[in-house]
């Protein structure tokens, strides 16, 4: 999704004769993003000003994915994607997701996979073939989060079996 506006912020002259060039360019949801970069004198810092704003859309996704996977991670509630199409998020965040190693943050992301779920069809062939996945492969991300389902709710039920100091007059 594009940036729709970029700007030469500031341009901050060294004592060795080149140039610190501080950009701005803002996305179609009024997002600012800066871009810094140090030159010489005679570079063309307006022709690299619309070359730079190309490569910062092109990064939007990428970030959007990090960011948003983070927040999952840490069980932060689901984000509609801004920089791509919902299916393409759906899939690189679902490859980012199965990367991770800690079962807890995993866990954590499982109300993702569930809103997936429902977008995605009503069935692992309707998933795979909106992900633009093979169904084998989207079936390997199915079981992960349906093992991990079941000890969510085994570590849900552990919680409930904590004595209170009370609990513990008998062992003292």
């Amino acid at each position: 999704m594009p940036i729709v506006s970029s700007e030469i912020k500031k341009v901050v002259n060294k004592h060795n004769g080149n140039r610190a060039i501080y950009e701005q360019h803002i996305d179609h949801i009024g997002n600012a993003h800066a871009h810094r970069y140090q030159t010489d004198a005679v570079f063309d810092i307006d022709a690299a000003l619309i070359t730079n704003a190309v490569w910062v859309e092109s990064t939007l996704p990428t970030k959007e994915i990090a960011d948003d996977a983070g927040v999952y991670k840490t069980g932060g509630a689901e984000h509609t994607p801004d920089h791509q199409l919902q299916a393409d998020y759906d899939r690189v965040m679902l490859r980012e997701l199965m990367m991770e190693e800690d079962a807890q943050a995993f866990g954590n992301t499982l109300p993702f996979f569930r809103a997936f779920e429902v977008r995605a069809g009503s069935n692992a062939n309707a998933r795979a073939n909106y992900l633009g996945v093979p169904k084998s492969e989207y079936d390997l991300v199915a079981l992960r989060y349906n093992q991990i389902t079941g000890l969510i709710s085994g570590m849900d039920a552990d919680r409930g079996r904590v004595w209170e100091l009370a609990s513990f007059e008998g062992w003292l």
